[in-house]
């Protein structure tokens, strides 16, 4: 058996390396399950219902956290519960995709260029260690701003390309979604409650916000020439080393 370092860099002692790979795949899961049971266990068969469909819906574009957590408020269910089991959905996340980012290598397009991008991220910070403070703060904030694209996942990614240690993405992606979804549903909570506005108004509204982004986005996408994306990837790829 070959010994691995047991870090969050996806190393587990004296495990070997097929073993290994698996738990990496499956340990996350198991969390998420242990999470579901978790709420099974202290709510009522139809609240556990509602909490468990909203999280369905949270992996769901254009849903985030911005829509999820005021629905829930509106719905009845309690503000720590819904703000704590959306922000550890998302570092759950963001451990799958910190043990399980090699895997990205194998993606058509993007996964020849994401090698080179993270050694030269890392070289970066090597010469100058400064940056690695500023990438921790940035990274907090990036996921923190509660907008579409921010979340853990895209963090997680951005972490990587920016050379960051896996235990410093870990951290600066769990403090910022934990932050994040308290902000936003504290928000939710401070309208209903002092300006009595209906929640399911604002749910409406930023849905319809994030779709009409969406919709855009995908116009935008379209329209783009294609040229200019070949000629884009070229130049990536000639900034390998």
């Amino acid at each position: 058996m070959k010994a691995l370092a047991c870090t969050l860099s996806g190393g587990m002692v004296f495990f070997s390396p097929v073993i290994n790979r698996i738990l990496r795949l499956i340990i996350p899961f198991l969390m998420g399950t242990g999470l579901i049971l978790v709420l099974y266990s202290i709510y009522d068969y139809n609240t556990f219902l509602q909490i468990f469909g909203l999280i369905l819906v949270y992996f769901i574009p254009p849903a985030g956290k911005e829509s999820i957590i005021p629905a829930a408020i509106a719905m009845g269910i309690p503000l720590v519960t819904i703000c704590v089991s959306i922000s550890l959905i998302d570092i759950i996340c963001c451990l799958f995709m910190l043990w399980n980012f090699d895997v990205l290598v194998f993606l058509p397009f993007v996964g020849k260029y994401i090698p080179g991008l993270m050694r030269k991220g890392s070289q970066t910070l090597a010469k100058h260690t400064w940056l690695e403070r500023v990438c921790f703060i940035g990274l907090i904030f990036f996921v923190f701003l509660p907008l579409q694209g921010t979340g853990s996942i895209s963090g997680t990614i951005l972490g990587k390309m920016a050379g960051m240690p896996p235990l410093e993405i870990f951290c600066a992606i769990s403090i910022g979604a934990t932050l994040q979804s308290f902000l936003i549903g504290l928000s939710a909570y401070a309208l209903n409650k002092y300006l009595g506005l209906n929640l399911w108004y604002l749910v409406a509204f930023i849905l319809g916000i994030l779709l009409l982004i969406t919709i855009v986005s995908f116009i935008w996408y379209r329209s783009v020439d294609p040229g200019n994306s070949g000629e884009l990837c070229s130049g990536l790829e000639e900034d390998q080393p």
